[in-house]
C-alpha cells in the first residue's frame, strides 16, 4: 500500500495552496472562509504536523460512511481538508490517475449539501472540487486516508 506524505500548516491562507497547486479549475467555494488553512504549525513545533496519507480503493461503489469504516479497521483514520490542498501541490500527478476524494468532516454547501474535496482531471486538466459526502463513492475513485502518527 503506497502512502503519500504531506506537512500540513506552512502559515498559507488556502487561495495561496490552491493557486501552488495549479488547477485547471477549482471550485469557487473551496476558499478561505469556507476551508481555512488551520494553523497546524503551531501545534508542532517542528514547522507543521506531517501526515502519511493512504489510497483506498472498493471494488464497487460505497457510502463515506463504510469507507471511512473500512478504513479504520485497517488502522486509518479520515484526512483534514487541508490533507488535500497540500496532496494537491506535492503529488499532481496522481489525481490524474483517477478521482481521489477526501473524507474529511463535510462541509455544509450553499444548498444544504455536505461536501468534501475531490481531486480529478477533466480530459487532462487537474480540478479541485466538491462532491457530495452522502452521495456513493463511485468504484473508480480512490479515498484518502490518514494512517495515524506513532
Amino acid at each position: 500500500m503506497r502512502t503519500y506524505s504531506v506537512t500540513l500548516g506552512d502559515g498559507r491562507s488556502t487561495e495561496e495552496l490552491v493557486a501552488a497547486a495549479r488547477y485547471g479549475y477549482c471550485h469557487s467555494q473551496v476558499i478561505s472562509e469556507n476551508f481555512p488553512n488551520r494553523p497546524f504549525e503551531r501545534l508542532h513545533a517542528k514547522g507543521g504536523m506531517k501526515r502519511e496519507i493512504v489510497l483506498l480503493s472498493f471494488d464497487r461503489p460505497i457510502s463515506s460512511e463504510d469507507a471511512t469504516a473500512a478504513a479504520a479497521q485497517q488502522g486509518l483514520e479520515r484526512p483534514y481538508y487541508e490533507d488535500a490542498l497540500y496532496f494537491g501541490i506535492e503529488y499532481p500527478e496522481v489525481q490524474l490517475e483517477g478521482p481521489v476524494a477526501f473524507l474529511h468532516d463535510p462541509w455544509l454547501g450553499n444548498h444544504g449539501r455536505r461536501d468534501a474535496i475531490c481531486l480529478w482531471n477533466n480530459a487532462g486538466r487537474r480540478e479541485l472540487g466538491l462532491e457530495g459526502f452522502d452521495d456513493l463513492w463511485p468504484a473508480d475513485y480512490r479515498l484518502a486516508f490518514v494512517r495515524p502518527a506513532s
